[in-house]
């Protein structure tokens, strides 16, 4: 490195003839060299370097910065605070105490509601949100508060504990999702039944509450409808008798294969049909849902069954069967099959069980 100092002049005047766009930083950074040890300012030294400057080195004025900035709001009234200082290249707050100052002054309604609380405020109002609901997601906590929660906290855990409520894992906060829908459409639909809560909700009202739709009805403070069930009592007599009917149909076809015992109590209830054949057993449930599908809990139900029976194959019979028809639970199958079905019960009993 030069000592001597006119030598360090002709250094830095190289660089700026080699390099235009030459500013105070990359100087320094390039040439290991302070350039205002040498020249008065900038414009100085481009200008002995006999380089026109990228840009004008003339110091604004407050008042100049003021003008720009105004002009700038007038013909972009939606910009923000970070697009105004990029495209002026002025830090506003050098000329007005705030953002909203500088829209008032250009006589313009600023687009943005400034948010004036603090950081602990902001924390204590994500805090209580989770407290009034554990089951809020991390969208749902930041559209609501109007903060990032990781802003405020390394995560969510960290929110919960300070909460003082136990964190709610993500698949038991879509089942309070789900809750909540269906509670909210009884409160809307009274009368509603099942299969309508079921349609609307796109869920099963069985898989979510431990006593069904009773729960359900609980859940939404509405007393559920028992007279509709008076009132149709006929009906539901001539529903169980088709369902006995279909079953009972079912029940005399599967003889023909093997051994039928009907309503076998077992530890968790009544299985509608053990049917044996070569040595080899099955329990099979007959449901003949024609308003509704068969859901998660009939298999669930059935897979009981089998370990109470000790038993490995199951089989649910229904009119129309599910899109997914087939489950592997641990060691045991279930097929879900339609009564047109049924000769596949000895197809699939002979070759799947040894």
């Amino acid at each position: 490195m030069p000592k001597n100092p006119d030598e360090k002049k002709i250094i830095i005047i190289a660089y700026i003839r080699n390099n235009p766009n030459a500013t105070y930083r990359t100087i320094k950074k390039d040439t290991k060299l302070h350039l205002r040890r040498y020249f008065s300012n900038i414009k100085e030294a481009f200008q002995i370097a006999e380089v026109t400057p990228p840009r004008t080195f003339k110091r604004k004025t407050p008042e100049e910065k003021k003008r720009i900035i105004i002009e700038y709001i007038k013909k972009n009234p939606k910009a923000g605070g970070q697009t105004i200082r990029k495209e002026t290249k002025i830090n506003f707050f050098t000329i007005f105490k705030s953002i909203e100052a500088a829209f008032k002054e250009a006589g313009i309604e600023y687009p943005r509601k400034i948010d004036k609380r603090s950081k602990e405020e902001k924390k204590k109002e994500l805090i209580a949100a989770i407290k009034n609901n554990p089951s809020i997601t991390l969208n749902e906590l930041t559209s609501k508060i109007r903060a990032k929660p990781y802003n405020f906290f390394k995560g969510m855990k960290e929110m919960y504990k300070k909460a003082g409520v136990s964190k709610i894992e993500v698949g038991e906060k879509r089942k309070d999702k789900k809750k909540k829908k269906v509670i909210e459409f009884i409160r809307n639909n009274s009368f509603a039944t099942q299969r309508e809560i079921n349609t609307n909700c796109r869920t099963h009202v069985h898989d979510l509450f431990k006593e069904g739709i009773f729960d359900a009805y609980k859940g939404a403070g509405i007393d559920f409808p028992y007279e509709r069930l008076k009132l149709h009592g006929t009906a539901i007599k001539e529903i169980r008798q088709r369902a006995n009917d279909f079953e009972e149909s079912i029940a005399m076809k599967l003889s023909g294969y093997g051994n039928v015992n009907r309503l076998v109590k077992t530890k968790r209830g009544f299985a509608d049909i053990i049917f044996e054949r070569k040595n080899k057993k099955a329990i099979i449930e007959v449901k003949n849902y024609e308003a509704k599908d068969i859901s998660i809990s009939q298999v669930n139900q059935l897979n009981k069954y089998l370990e109470d029976c000790n038993c490995n194959l199951g089989f649910l019979i229904c009119i129309k069967k599910p899109q997914k028809d087939r489950f592997l639970i641990g060691k045991n199958k279930i097929f879900i099959l339609e009564a047109s079905e049924i000769s596949k019960i000895p197809e699939l009993i002979d070759g799947s069980v040894g």
